[in-house]
C-alpha cells in the first residue's frame, strides 16, 4: 500500500517471465476535502468528471501498449527456455545392452540401451517348517517389464510385462523367465535403436528430436558430434535409412555373415578354368 496525500493505493503487480505480467492496482479516498468542488454546478463537475476518465483511458492506451511489447518479449523468453530444456535435457543412464543386477532385496536384474529397459526379478515364498526348524521354499514369483528408456523425467512407456507370475518349480520359473528375456532380446542388439513412431513423444523435447536418436520411417537428423563422444558411447551414430525395425536389421546382419564364402568360392572356379 501507498499512502498519498487524499488517497491510498493497493498494487498486486506479478510477472513470471516469459509467461505472465498482471497489473492491480486500486485506488480509495478518504476523508477528502471537496469542499472547492461544491462550489462548482453539477454540469461543470460533469465536464471536469469526463476530462479525469478520458485521461485514464490515455493511461491505459499507455499500460497497454507497454503490456503488448511485454508479450513480445516474453515469447521470445518462452522460447530461449525452451531451447535450453532441450540442449539440458540429461543423457539417458543405461547399461550398455548388459544385463546387470540392480542390487534390490529381490535380486533384480536389468538390461537397458537409450531406447529401451527390461528389467525382472524371481522373488522366493518360504514357509517355517517347525520339524526341521528352516525355512522351506514354497513358490517363486517372476516379475519382469520392458520399458521405453525415456531420457525425460516422468516419461517411460511400458511396453510389456508380467507382475508375480507363481510357480511351484524354481526350474520352471527360471526357464519362463529367459524365455522372457529370449523373445525381447532383438531389442538390445544396438546402443541407440531407431524409435518406433509411436514411442517418437518420449525421445522429444519441445518438438525436436533428442541427439543421437533416429525415429523408423524418418530421414535421421544429421548433428555434429566429436570422436571423443561417439568413441565414448555417449552419442550412437544415426543408422541409414530404409531398415523398417530392428528385426529387419537382424536379418541384415545374418545375410551379412554369409556373404563372405563367395569371393573364395568365385577364385577357385577361376583357377580350374586356367
Amino acid at each position: 500500500m501507498e499512502e498519498n496525500k487524499d488517497y491510498e493505493v493497493y498494487r498486486f503487480d506479478y510477472l513470471t517471465e516469459g509467461s505472465e505480467l498482471k497489473l492491480d492496482h486500486s485506488v480509495y479516498c478518504k476523508d477528502v476535502d471537496i469542499s472547492s468542488l461544491i462550489t462548482q454546478s453539477a454540469d461543470a463537475l460533469e465536464a471536469l468528471r469526463q476530462d479525469s476518465m478520458d485521461g485514464e483511458q490515455k493511461s491505459l492506451a499507455i499500460v497497454q501498449a507497454a503490456a503488448k511489447q511485454w508479450e513480445q518479449q516474453a515469447a521470445e523468453t518462452q522460447k530461449l527456455n525452451r531451447a535450453l530444456e532441450y540442449l539440458r535435457t540429461p543423457e539417458v543412464a543405461h547399461t550398455g545392452n548388459e544385463w546387470r543386477k540392480t542390487g534390490n532385496w529381490r535380486d533384480a536384474e536389468e538390461i537397458s540401451n537409450r531406447v529401451y529397459k527390461m528389467t525382472c526379478s524371481v522373488w522366493e515364498d518360504t514357509k517355517y517348517d517347525r520339524e526341521t526348524k528352516q525355512s522351506v521354499p514354497v513358490a517363486w514369483y517372476v516379475t519382469w517389464d520392458v520399458y521405453v528408456n525415456s531420457p525425460k523425467q516422468g516419461y517411460g512407456e511400458k511396453i510389456a510385462g508380467q507382475n508375480q507370475k507363481r510357480y511351484t518349480d524354481k526350474a520352471a520359473a527360471m526357464k519362463y523367465l529367459e524365455g522372457r528375456k529370449k523373445a525381447y532380446s532383438h531389442l538390445f542388439t544396438e546402443i541407440s535403436p531407431q524409435i518406433p513412431k509411436e514411442y517418437e513423444r518420449h525421445f522429444t523435447v519441445n518438438g525436436a528430436l533428442l541427439p543421437g536418436y533416429t525415429v523408423e520411417g524418418q530421414e535421421p537428423v544429421k548433428a555434429e558430434h566429436t570422436a571423443a563422444e561417439v568413441s565414448e558411447g555417449g552419442i550412437s551414430l544415426p543408422e541409414k535409412t530404409g531398415k523398417p525395425s530392428v528385426l529387419g536389421k537382424l536379418a541384415a546382419a545374418k545375410s551379412q555373415e554369409k556373404a563372405p564364402a563367395a569371393p573364395a568360392a568365385t577364385k577357385k572356379k577361376e583357377d580350374m578354368q586356367l
